[in-house]
């Protein structure tokens, strides 16, 4: 049993997740609801009861054979993967779905309209906060590669007042070419400062996602959680205010967040992303029909406001549309080195019938 301290936002984000996997055992085995837990308020008890959901099994994976920088972006090599594992079917997604490969291990979750109002207007408040940082995020010149993220040509004007941008939030991470062991972890740009109101505004949906996790995957959301609570360990020990203050505040289990204003994406792989793993990809806004098009499966979903879809972006190449409207996305995901440097083991392969046993 792991001890969590009673002061963290992990505590409610924990009561949550073992009430949405009892929801989830409910659902499948047409057992009685699951009771309420009284520490959760109304709006966030409302969401989390949306994410039980049948499952629909197909696709194949072939993660092993992708290089260890791979980034999706070389059409030949892409090519050359399609001729090697072409998808059987091609499959447009507009429900719930969980799609796994021949051999049960789960690729990929769809969830379409899983994410509340109320806890899409805390999203959109929240992205709101961050005008000035998703304004400074924007890159201008040449095109490059491993830098369009932020380049201004994938962003496009707001229609409501919306900031176009790129953000990234994490109370823990390695900056970029300062890697273990010679660097330990930071707190992100945009978390320091007046960091305690942003972990604040971003609260109820880091609870929502990490308990949606606790069902996906049973195995990463607990090798994260107690990722967290070690660097809370390893941060007190060294006297580090100001991450040991991000980390009580933070909610959720994974390691970061980065928050997209307003951009359409090529189809592309996130190659810190391991395989085994999810990223957590959500979408609000005010826009036309949003699609994500993940062409090594054979799927396109529906990618509208309220869309949760969790799989590893280093198996799943994926793009979205440039849509009418308003678009934020939220993107959760975690980093290995973050758990590698205190020491947690890397979990596997999520398998549905290993996630419905867990919840047993």
């Amino acid at each position: 049993m792991i001890h969590i301290p009673p002061d963290w936002a992990l505590a409610t984000t924990h009561i949550a997740s073992e009430y949405v996997s009892r929801q989830f055992l409910a659902l499948i085995f047409g057992r009685p609801n699951a009771i309420p837990p009284l520490e959760l308020d109304f709006e966030m008890l409302k969401a989390c009861s949306t994410l039980a959901v049948n499952i629909n099994l197909d696709v194949a994976r072939y993660a092993d054979v992708l290089q260890m920088k791979e980034k999706g972006i070389k059409p030949d090599r892409e090519d050359n993967l399609l001729a090697r594992y072409p998808p059987d079917c091609q499959i447009l997604l507009n429900r719930p779905a969980v799609v796994c490969d021949k051999f049960g291990i789960i690729i990929m979750w769809y969830l379409p309209g899983a994410i509340d109002v109320a806890i899409q207007n805390d999203m959109a408040a929240a992205t709101a906060m961050m005008s000035a940082p998703l304004a400074r995020s924007i890159t201008s010149g040449a095109v490059n590669n491993d830098k369009w993220r932020t380049h201004e040509t994938y962003f496009y004007p707001s229609e409501s007042g919306n900031t176009p941008g790129c953000v990234n939030l994490s109370p823990a991470w390695f900056m970029q070419g300062h890697p273990a062991p010679q660097f330990h972890p930071h707190v992100s740009a945009t978390l320091k400062g007046d960091g305690g109101a942003l972990c604040q505004a971003i609260q109820r949906p880091a609870v929502l996602i990490a308990a949606a996790l606790r069902v996906m995957h049973p195995k990463l959301y607990w090798s994260s959680f107690a990722t967290q609570l070690a660097l809370g360990l390893w941060v007190a020990d060294k006297n580090i205010d100001q991450m040991g203050d991000r980390l009580r505040e933070w909610a959720s289990v994974f390691t970061a967040l980065s928050i997209v204003s307003n951009r359409w994406s090529p189809l592309h792989r996130d190659p810190l992303s391991r395989p085994q793993w999810f990223d957590a990809m959500t979408t609000i806004g005010n826009y036309g029909v949003g699609r994500m098009k993940m062409p090594n499966l054979g799927i396109e979903i529906q990618y509208d406001p309220g869309c949760i879809a969790a799989g590893s972006g280093r198996i799943i190449r994926h793009g979205v549309n440039k849509v009418a409207g308003d678009r934020i996305a939220w993107v959760w995901y975690m980093r290995d080195d973050v758990q590698e440097f205190v020491d947690i083991p890397r979990a596997d392969y999520s398998k549905y019938h290993s996630v419905v046993a867990d919840i047993v």
